[in-house]
């Protein structure tokens, strides 16, 4: 590919995730050393929480600092059952997180022409002068910004990278075209505060760590062309990223030919690590993400138990000019993409039994997400979480990977896309509102709006299948013919249920309306249980 046309691709957009309990995105636009440099192109960053650093806690207000002690016992011994908390990396850990870089190189990387240096810094702008996200009180120039430590109870928080004992292979990895490096000898990394003292703007300069430079003498020096390269920082509780409280970043990507980084210079980074300098490969780009709470649910197990229903969509609610029904509905109300309405906490069961589960009846429950982006290469959407679990550790047996019936009177919780209409894809006409309706066909006329669901995206399998019946047991009894998944390796590592990365395409408005199941047995623990769900967007550029 000529240098003429990899500057050409690098004035495209940037990519980013943004990850939710329910998660909205947005694009950056490449840095401003973008023409000066063969670009990094196909650029994502994935979270493994979307939740703001000030947030930490499960469920049921449990964190790693103050966890349940759960059921007892002698952990190692027989019978010990651990407490719920959540753990660095987990969806509902926002305080201590990881992430995960991918993007294809535009220049090779050869024994006589390795990379031996990237570098990753964080932002509130795509370019031009450089302040830490966050939003602490305060400047560190005048000494009263205040710490992360002290503001966590105030709910904010300056992003910090908190890796100081991070270990090549361990608490960070790379990949070469999917394939792990076969070796980290000599592999290191630098973090450190690099902001523009210059910077005169809203929130001051944060003074915490916005500033990750990994390095080797070695280096890449099997990578071609057009290689996916992806770097995994992988959260622990010593070794961590903190999101910022609120709002949206940028994080600023470029290769290097030293693994010499030099003296630190505020703005720019170290004496050899000059953007658009002699040693800087590929870069002058950006990725975005913004900050997203999660999805809390709630239900009680009790002798007899049912699931509450929680969170609406606001194309299913009828908006009038007044309280007189007689009045005509304002379609004007109704946006083209109105984001979901905030309301992240949904109560599964019996309504006249305190939301309880039962033995011989599903029950189930819906959120929704939205996801809109003008990101040609398509997206992918996933989801984090645990299965529901009690205050003494006891848990509702997830449904399996694979997607199963809903199962009354077995232990049973998964979620699935509860979604019908023209190819298993379009909400359903009948849940949307009058006004919406004459809102869609007014901006049509004028030019058109995606009706909600899943226009682009296509849904992965397992998870496709959840509308329809939940079964109830009994004298006339009902067959399911929802089905769920669940994976609980998803608090870690976050699972696809939806993407568009094969064939690309802009995303309009995505809806996704998500529901869950949960079913017990006659033998159950009686208890409150509690979980989180996170979802996460990975648009790509």
């Amino acid at each position: 590919m000529s240098i003429n046309k990899l500057k050409s691709v690098a004035q495209r957009g940037s990519m980013f995730v943004a990850a939710a309990a329910l998660v909205a995105a947005t694009f950056a636009p490449a840095a401003v050393f973008a023409d000066a440099l063969n670009p990094l192109t196909e650029r994502s960053l994935l979270l493994s929480s979307s939740a703001p650093g000030w947030q930490d806690t499960d469920g049921s207000g449990y964190s790693t600092a103050n966890p349940n002690p759960g059921a007892g016992g002698t952990e190692g011994q027989p019978g010990y059952v651990p407490g719920t908390y959540a753990p660095a990396g987990s969806g509902a850990n926002g305080r201590k997180t990881g992430q995960t870089f991918s993007f294809r190189i535009s220049t090779p990387a050869t024994v006589g022409a390795p990379i031996k240096g990237f570098s990753l810094q964080y932002c509130t702008t795509a370019a031009g002068l450089c302040q830490a996200p966050g939003d602490n009180a305060g400047d560190e120039r005048t000494t009263d910004r205040a710490t992360n430590a002290d503001s966590l109870a105030g709910k904010k928080s300056d992003l910090d990278v908190n890796m100081g004992s991070a270990v090549a292979g361990t608490d960070y990895k790379i990949f070469v075209n999917s394939v792990e490096i076969p070796s980290y000898t000599g592999w290191g990394l630098a973090a450190q505060n690099v902001e523009d003292t210059a910077y005169a703007g809203d929130g001051g300069l944060t003074g915490k760590n916005n500033y990750i430079a990994l390095t080797s003498a070695t280096g890449l020096t099997n990578a071609p062309a057009n290689a996916q390269i992806r770097i995994v920082f992988i959260a622990s509780e010593t070794n961590y990223i903190t999101n910022p409280g609120s709002g949206s970043f940028f994080v600023k990507m470029n290769t290097w030919s030293t693994e010499t980084v030099g003296a630190v210079t505020p703005g720019v980074g170290g004496a050899n690590y000059v953007p658009g300098g002699p040693n800087n490969i590929d870069g002058g780009v950006t990725v975005a993400n913004v900050m997203a709470d999660s999805i809390h649910i709630t239900t009680k197990v009790l002798e007899t138990m049912s699931f509450s229903v929680g969170t609406t969509n606001p194309d299913n609610t009828n908006y009038h000019i007044d309280d007189d029904e007689e009045e005509p509905v304002d379609p004007n109300r109704h946006g083209t993409c109105d984001i979901i309405e905030v309301n992240n906490r949904i109560d599964l069961g019996n309504v006249s039994a305190e939301n309880s589960l039962q033995t011989d009846r599903g029950y189930g429950a819906n959120s929704y997400w939205r996801l809109s982006s003008n990101s040609s290469g398509g997206a992918t959407v996933y989801y984090s979480g645990e299965t529901l679990t009690n205050t003494v550790g006891d848990k509702i047996t997830p449904s399996p990977t694979t997607s199963t019936l809903s199962n009354p009177g077995t232990e049973q919780f998964g979620l699935a896309f509860d979604m019908d209409g023209v190819g298993n894809k379009f909400i359903p006409t009948a849940e949307l509102s009058s006004s919406f309706a004459l809102a869609l066909a007014a901006f049509n006329t004028g030019g058109g709006t995606y009706a909600p669901g899943l226009n682009v995206l296509n849904k992965v399998a397992a998870y496709a299948n959840g509308h329809g019946e939940l079964g109830v047991k009994g004298s006339s009894p009902t067959l399911a013919t929802a089905n769920f998944a669940f994976d609980v390796n998803s608090v870690k590592n976050p699972v696809a249920i939806a993407d568009n990365i094969t064939s690309g395409g802009v995303l309009g408005c995505e809806t996704g309306k998500m529901r869950y199941v949960a079913n017990i047995a006659p033998d159950t623990p009686a208890g409150v249980y509690t979980t989180k769900i996170n979802y996460l967007a990975a648009p790509q550029y």
